[in-house]
């Protein structure tokens, strides 16, 4: 089979199959995700991913020791949050926030893109993302991504999530699909994107906010002032200056 009538065909197996799997997929994604708890623009956003997804992954139980005003501080506030990931070296970028609440970033490693929070509903948060990758397969695409936080006891962190991706090249997708090609690792650090930095900061606060703080407080004032409600936080907690001098 030449190689034009090969990739027709993966693109009719695949376009077969989201006709069957339509109803199926709505059905999971609505499982996960409070869609009337939305604003009817993000509605359509994430449902235009969830839909007809390309790949979805969903992620169980993980715990871990941090206090969970601070991680919600940096799950709502990504553009602040990369402030301070950069500066302890977890990254080599900052992400800009635009009057729309979208969070842009680019890694200088090919990645590109922005996200953007649709909804913080309970103990639910959705966000929608859209960006590029470049490297053997140049790929664009949007995802939804839904993370399910509680503290099951104190000072203890557990999540849960799911992602939802859809790629826009129809060939490429159909490629995806019929040989799992990025499966794993293209979705999972889409997904570690949205959790990564927030979790390793958060778990940095709880052992040592005073360190934290100290490296907030010698930042420039526009980075100050951007992190200022966290380091309020770090303040407050065991081990700030506020909670260090309350023992």
């Amino acid at each position: 089979m030449g190689r034009a009538r090969f990739v027709f065909f993966c693109v009719v197996c695949v376009a077969c199959g989201w006709r069957a799997a339509s109803a199926q997929e709505t059905n999971i994604a609505a499982t996960l995700i409070p869609f009337d708890a939305m604003t009817e623009s993000n509605r359509a956003l994430v449902q235009g991913v969830t839909d007809h997804y390309t790949l979805r992954r969903e992620y169980g139980v993980t715990e871990f020791r941090a206090r969970p005003e601070e991680l919600d501080f940096l799950l709502d506030h990504m553009d602040a949050c990369s402030v301070l990931a950069q500066s302890v070296g977890l990254i080599q970028y900052r992400a800009t926030r635009d009057d729309q609440g979208r969070v842009f970033a680019d890694d200088h490693e090919g990645a590109a893109g922005y996200i953007l929070p649709t909804l913080h509903h309970g103990s639910k948060r959705v966000y929608f993302l859209a960006g590029s990758e470049q490297g053997p397969f140049s790929v664009s695409g949007r995802a939804a991504a839904v993370v399910d936080v509680s503290e099951p006891k104190p000072d203890t962190i557990a999540y849960t999530g799911a992602i939802f991706i859809k790629v826009d090249n129809i060939v490429l997708a159909a490629l995806t699909q019929l040989f799992s090609l990025f499966l794993r690792s293209t979705v999972d650090r889409h997904y570690g994107r949205v959790l990564g930095n927030p979790i390793a900061l958060s778990k940095m606060a709880y052992r040592d906010p005073g360190s934290l703080l100290a490296r907030i407080e010698a930042m420039p004032p526009a980075d100050r002032a951007l992190l200022e409600p966290f380091a309020r936080l770090l303040r407050e907690a065991p081990g700030g200056r506020e909670g260090a001098s309350n023992r």
